[in-house]
């Protein structure tokens, strides 16, 4: 009788562990979502039209998922981190270096996910021309110096050739750097983004921004939504937005290393041997001479030749 009165605490003390346990594994519905933008190498021309782009992109968000949705643009991929926010639109360098967030959708703009980079001047044509000058750049916060020297300039000029190096806070400075307040005498921008400077040489290409999951804290069928939200969102500076394209950021993510480039040696050309060439028969060898019989008799004491 005790054995069957313990059975039945056991099955009533492991449904109320179910039931305590239930609801604090599955993730609840979140009473609001909260996205960024920290895209400082898109061409949008003010702070204005960034936040604006976000906003909208919030109220497409909320009408997909029934949840309240707040947006803002951040100046610094610092300050977005500390935001502690859900999700956000970050710059293709900075989820190069952070492919630890989840990729929900990647930008395109000007009819792909990746643009063509290059080196612009407003003093030289070609690369030795702006030794010892100033470069402008986009301070991303994100490996800027492993951007310029490996993945712009291919590890091949020393990281000194510059003169000096100053960084800004997004595209349009950094090319008005250069363009308008002639400060600096190059940087590096998108192709066909730095109109009136000459360009020097092609640079590679650099992916878009991307759509990410940063704080993973939501429901996966929230995220969906959310993702279905951006994917049909369009329109101004990223014209739309297309299904994850993670190789083209861990592409970007390997060539922000230096690489040390070793020449390949030449084959050497074969050598063909005649084996007539190690044979050759001596001339002499075909000569015949004489020897004196007198070589083959010695004379004895007595002249008798024996």
């Amino acid at each position: 009788m005790a054995t069957s009165i313990q059975i039945k605490r056991v099955v009533l003390l492991c449904a109320a562990l179910a039931l305590t346990a239930g609801p604090r594994t599955a993730r609840a519905q979140p009473a609001q979502i909260t996205v960024g933008m920290y895209a400082p190498t898109i061409e949008f021309g003010a702070a204005q039209a960034r936040l604006e782009y976000i906003q909208g992109l919030a109220k497409a968000i909320q009408q997909a998922t029934g949840i309240k949705t707040e947006a803002q643009s951040y100046a610094t991929i610092a300050a977005l981190r500390k935001a502690a926010i859900d999700y956000a639109i970050i710059d293709g360098v900075c989820y190069a270096t952070n492919l630890g967030w989840k990729l929900l959708a990647t930008a395109n703009i000007g009819g792909g996910t990746t643009r063509a980079w290059a080196l612009y001047s407003s003093r030289g044509d070609t690369l030795q021309a702006l030794r010892g000058k100033k470069l402008a750049f986009i301070a991303t916060g994100c490996n800027d110096a492993g951007f310029i020297d490996n993945a712009m300039l291919e590890s091949e000029v020393d990281p000194a050739f510059f003169g000096a190096r100053t960084a800004k806070a997004d595209l349009t400075a950094a090319i008005a750097e250069v363009s308008a307040y002639k400060t600096a005498d190059a940087v590096f921008a998108p192709t066909g983004s730095a109109r009136g400077l000459r360009k020097v040489l092609d640079a590679g290409v650099v992916p878009n921004p991307a759509f990410v999951d940063i704080s993973g804290r939501n429901p996966p069928a929230i995220s969906d939504k959310v993702a279905a939200a951006v994917l049909g969102y369009g329109g101004g500076t990223i014209a739309s937005w297309t299904r994850p394209a993670r190789e083209i950021y861990t592409s970007l993510a390997g060539r922000l290393g230096r690489t040390v480039k070793q020449g390949i040696p030449a084959s050497p050309e074969p050598v063909h041997i005649d084996a007539r060439d190690v044979l050759v028969e001596p001339v002499t060898l075909k000569d015949t001479a004489a020897i004196d019989v007198r070589h083959y008799f010695v004379r004895s004491s007595g002249d008798r030749m024996e």
